[in-house]
This record gives C-alpha cells, sequence and structure tokens, in this order.
C-alpha cells in the first residue's frame, strides 16, 4: 500500500500534469502547499511567493497565454482580490491550462472569515472541482487543466485543511505499468502549442460575451455529470426511499464514515428504544457513537456525490430529489448547494438547521441524519462558545506588539484618536487588554480604513472634536499586498493620516515568507506630495508635509513601555501637523523562545 498526503497528491499531479510554474500568496491553509513545492527539486525553481493574488494570477495567464500550464495556490479570501481578471478572463479566451487552487477555512482558524470559493463558480462561470480525498486531488487537478483547455478558459479546484492532511491509497498511481493510462488525459499537452483564441476579438464585448455561453455551457454541463455519481441507488422501480444525501468535497468523506458506522452498530434512525441521541455536541471521533441503539436500516439511504459543483448537474439532482422523501445536503461552509435545489421543497441542510454553517464534522452529520424526520431543527443562539480566552492575545508570538500597543493606547486615551488595523499579527490589537483599534477589516486595508474616516471628519469618537489625523497601523506584508495604492491615495488627495508600517520582515502570521523593504518606496510616494496644493492663504511655507521616520529597536532588550517614549513623543507631534506622516517601525529579537 502507498499512501499519498493531499498536500503529496498536489505536488504529483502537478509533476504529472505537465505543469511548468506554481504562484502562491501565503495564507492558511495554503501555505504548506506551496512549501511542498518550494522543497521538491523539480518546482523549487519553478515556485514564486507573491505579495498579491491578483499578480499572482495575472503572471499565471502569461504563462497560459505562452503555451505553457500554471499553477496559482491562493486562499479563499485571495479569490476577493483576483476576481478582476478571473472575471474578464473567462470571455477573453485563454491558451494553455490554467487551474486556481483555492484553499477554503470553515473552521476559521487561521483566516479573517469563513467565505465559500464556490460562489466564485457561480459569479465567474469557472467550473469548480471538490475532490474528497487525496487521490481526487490528484485526479481532478489533471481533469481541471484539460478542461481548461478544451473550454479556453481557468479553472478553480477546491481544497481545505482536513482533505490536505488526509491520506489515502494511491498504488496504483506508482505502478509503472498503469502509468500510460492514468496520464492519458494530459498525453496530448505540448508545451508552448496552444494559444489563446484570437478569432474572439472579432465580436464586441457582448458579442464575445454571449459567444463564450455558446462555447462553453454544454461542455460545463456536461463536466457537471460526468464528475457526479450515485451511491446505493436501489431499484429502478420508480419505488421512493425516504432519505438521499447529496455532498461533495471531503464532507463526502464524513459522510460515508457516518453511513458506514451507523451500519456497523445497527443504531436505529428513529432511536426505537428510547436512547438519547440528540447531544453529540462531545463526540470528538465518529467511532466513539457505540451506544445510540438499534437501528432500522440504513442501506434505504443513497448518496448523490458530486465532483463539479459549479455548474451543478440539475437534471441529476432533480432525478434524484424526485426518488427521496427527504434530500439532506451535507457541504461546508455555506449552503452553496443547498440554497440552488430548496426549491424542490423537500431539502434539508443548513438553512434548516440540520447542520451549522461553517464546517460540517461527522457529529453534525449524524445528527442531521438522526433528524431526517423533521422539516426544521431549532439552533442554539449561544456564541459564548466561540469566545476568546481570557488570555492575552498572543501576537504571533512577537515580543513587540504588547509593547507597542501599549504605547499607541496611550496615545488614543490622550487624543481620541481614531485607529484603523490591518489582518495579520498586528491585528489582535483590536482585543482586551489593549483594545486599540477600532477596525481590522482585511489585509492591506488599514491604511484606506483610516484616510476614509479622517477625510470623513469622523476620526474622533461622537460628540467630540475630531483630531487632525486618524492613525493607520499596517504590515510591511499587508503593505505591500495593497496598501501600497492606499498611500498614494492619501497622498494626492492630501489626507491627514498617521500611519505605522510594521516591519518585522515577514509574512509572520502565514509562514514567516519574507517582506520587502518599504522605506525607500515609501519615501519615493511621500516626495510627489498632493495632486493639487491647497489655497495660498492656508498654504505653509514649509511646502509639503509630508513625512517619513523610522525608529528601530531590539525587541528582546524591551523591558518596559517607556522605552518607546521616542516613539509615543514624535507620533504626537507628527498628528498636530497636516498631511501624511508614515513611521516604519522596524525590530529584531522579536520572538518567543519556544
Amino acid at each position: 500500500m502507498t499512501l499519498l498526503s493531499g498536500l503529496s497528491a498536489v505536488l504529483k499531479s502537478a509533476s504529472d500534469n505537465h505543469v511548468s510554474a506554481v504562484f502562491g500568496v501565503p495564507g492558511s491553509p495554503i501555505t504548506d502547499i506551496v512549501d511542498v513545492f518550494m522543497k521538491s527539486p523539480e518546482f523549487s525553481a519553478a515556485t514564486e511567493w507573491f505579495v498579491n493574488e491578483k499578480i499572482a494570477f495575472e503572471w499565471g495567464l502569461g504563462y497560459s497565454f505562452s503555451g505553457k500550464r500554471s499553477l496559482v495556490v491562493v486562499k479563499h479570501v485571495g479569490m476577493n482580490v483576483l476576481a478582476d481578471p478571473l472575471m474578464t478572463s473567462m470571455i477573453h479566451t485563454i491558451g494553455a491550462g490554467l487551474v486556481i487552487l483555492t484553499g477554503d477555512d470553515p473552521e476559521v482558524a487561521g483566516s479573517q472569515n469563513s467565505q465559500d470559493s464556490r460562489y466564485y463558480g457561480s459569479l465567474s462561470r469557472s467550473p469548480v472541482f471538490d475532490p474528497s480525498s487525496p487521490r481526487e486531488i490528484y485526479d481532478y487537478l489533471g481533469d481541471a487543466f484539460v478542461l481548461s483547455e478544451k473550454i479556453k478558459a481557468p479553472v478553480i479546484v477546491r481544497v481545505t485543511a482536513a482533505i490536505l492532511n488526509d491520506e489515502t491509497d494511491v498504488s496504483d498511481i506508482f505502478d509503472v505499468s498503469d502509468v500510460s493510462n492514468l496520464l492519458n488525459k494530459s498525453a496530448g499537452f505540448s508545451e508552448g502549442t496552444l494559444r489563446a483564441d484570437s478569432s474572439a476579438w472579432q465580436y464586441r464585448m457582448k458579442g464575445r460575451y454571449q459567444r463564450s455561453h455558446f462555447a462553453n455551457d454544454g461542455t460545463l454541463r456536461q463536466a457537471a455529470e460526468d464528475f457526479c455519481r450515485i451511491e446505493n441507488a436501489g431499484p429502478g422501480n420508480g419505488v421512493s426511499r425516504k432519505l438521499g444525501i447529496i455532498t461533495s468535497g471531503y464532507c463526502y468523506s464524513r459522510v460515508s464514515d457516518v453511513l458506514k458506522l451507523i451500519r456497523e452498530k445497527n443504531i436505529s434512525l428513529a432511536a426505537s428504544n428510547g436512547s438519547d441521541v440528540s447531544d453529540i455536541s462531545d463526540i470528538s471521533d465518529v467511532s466513539d457513537i457505540s451506544d445510540v441503539s438499534d437501528i432500522s436500516d440504513v442501506s434505504d439511504v443513497s448518496v448523490l456525490k458530486l465532483g463539479v459543483v459549479s455548474p451543478l448537474p440539475i437534471d441529476f439532482i432533480r432525478k434524484f430529489l424526485e426518488k427521496h422523501d427527504t434530500v439532506l445536503v451535507a457541504e461546508e461552509s455555506e449552503p452553496f448547494i443547498e440554497d440552488q435545489i430548496r426549491v424542490f421543497g423537500n431539502v434539508i441542510g443548513k438553512r434548516s438547521g440540520h447542520l451549522p454553517f461553517g464546517s460540517t464534522t461527522a457529529e453534525h452529520i449524524l445528527s442531521a441524519v438522526e433528524n431526517a424526520g423533521l422539516k426544521s431543527v431549532p439552533v442554539s443562539a449561544n456564541l459564548d462558545i466561540y469566545k476568546r480566552p481570557e488570555k492575552g492575545p498572543d501576537f504571533c508570538g512577537d515580543l513587540f506588539y504588547p509593547y507597542f500597543y501599549e504605547m499607541l493606547g496611550r496615545l488614543k486615551r490622550e487624543t481620541n484618536v481614531f485607529v484603523s488595523g490591518d489582518i495579520g499579527c498586528s491585528m489582535y490589537g483590536i482585543v482586551p487588554p489593549y483594545s486599540v483599534l477600532d477596525s481590522a477589516v482585511s489585509l492591506g486595508a488599514g491604511i484606506g480604513i483610516g484616510t476614509g474616516a479622517g477625510r470623513a471628519g469622523q476620526a474622533g469618537k461622537t460628540g467630540q472634536a475630531a483630531p487632525e489625523k486618524a492613525i493607520a497601523v499596517i504590515g510591511d506584508f499587508g503593505f505591500f499586498h495593497s496598501g501600497l495604492l492606499s498611500l498614494i491615495e492619501a497622498i494626492k488627495k492630501n489626507v491627514p493620516v498617521l500611519v505605522y508600517v510594521m516591519r518585522n520582515s515577514a509574512a509572520a502570521m502565514t509562514g514567516g515568507q519574507a517582506a520587502y523593504d518599504p522605506e525607500n518606496l515609501i519615501r519615493a510616494v511621500l516626495s510627489g506630495g498632493p495632486e493639487s496644493e491647497p489655497e495660498s492663504e492656508s498654504k505653509p511655507e514649509s511646502g509639503n508635509l509630508n513625512s517619513l521616520n523610522v525608529f528601530s529597536y531590539d525587541a528582546s532588550q524591551i523591558r518596559d513601555v517607556s522605552e518607546l517614549d521616542d516613539l509615543y513623543s514624535l507620533s504626537r507631534e507628527e498628528l498636530s501637523k497636516g498631511g501624511v506622516s508614515v513611521i516604519v517601525v522596524q525590530w529584531d529579537g522579536g520572538k518567543k523562545e519556544v
């Protein structure tokens, strides 16, 4: 037996399917994928980290137009950033296969939200593969490249941390006698020969849009049908079954485990002996549910497994729904499939309360099956279980941030200034005991939100005079990701804002990937000044008020916040000025000993 993890399956499939380059942006859960490529002798020179998903995807397009296959690896929120070129590339036509491998985070274990990447399939009309095992990761990536070249558009493959860390037997992949059969899907690929279809440009934009539908909709419908299957279908005499389950992705593996265990334990769906199966919140593993009573048979439960979830194989689904009294949709994170088929009336899932929003565990599925006879299940509104622990934030183990936020808290108390933050290690300044930040929305957004608050005249608290400047806190990686353009807008529009760029020289929350040095770039954009100068009577003699200061610390030697008094004093001074002030705060020795 040869076991292959989800991470290794991505690597092997890329190797077997002639991928020329891998472009990634760090973030949970996909950081480990790119690290695997970085360590691979075959791909180390062809794998690159990027600070921005749009740029990584555009490089992928460049490879495609040049006839070379590439894999773009981003986390779910990164799909938001690359959405602009993705939308138009769907009707532009491309050359060689381009696949986006997106990592969803249903547990919200390392992200600012739990958005569901499958919606980008519906929005862009890019097909979305949703593998259920490492073996399917291997297979579906190859299928995705072939389909991309067939429809001349990018294809999305969705994974989660659970499937990446799972293992499956793939002995046949390494069986030399089977290699030709396994790889025949890419056997006809010849690097450098595929190009975008220039004939598309004979049409106006509306014509190209219509053309993409005519050219691809039938192919996509067929792909959706080709990658779905019904298990335990039963007799074909039209007899209606009580329960069916529609599922995709790693949820399929969990559904299979639950149904297998129910059969093995002979648990009664009706709990006919009176055993209480309603409270399973403390079950950490589906194998623990040994004591839940005699079952009627779950051999009457059939499963429709979807491999392509956008578009949906609606005809298959409709026929499946017609043959069952009730159909449970088991998916994560959002009710993407459920919402599209609820109109049939016999569908339960997240909307009906049978399953929670976000991650869907084996315990959740067991509970949903047990309660499938109910139209709806009351949803607990108890959010206390999700509260943060009493102990203070860890700041990714960084020693400097606590002192910085203590200093910034003093500054905020004395000036009542609005402070916008960013996503990353610095975002923990929004929670106790610091509670300094007024916002922490998304990567790179700190400067834009801070300048927006300043321009709106709402930098101070309600009922109090607004200070001259708002404050924005952003990490160096977030600055290059998307903060730079906001700084340029602030300078050109002459919006007063004080920006702290926190330079720890790494994307510290996502694996420590190197971040560029922002100092020279900031100095260059600050020197430009506003696009239009203020009126002469109000124009200070000093001209451009924009300023850049750099502070350096050895965090391992700081013992008290008073050692940041120089930074505090300059900050007070800069808040009293007009223009844009940037303070780059850099430090070494900032990690806790493990």
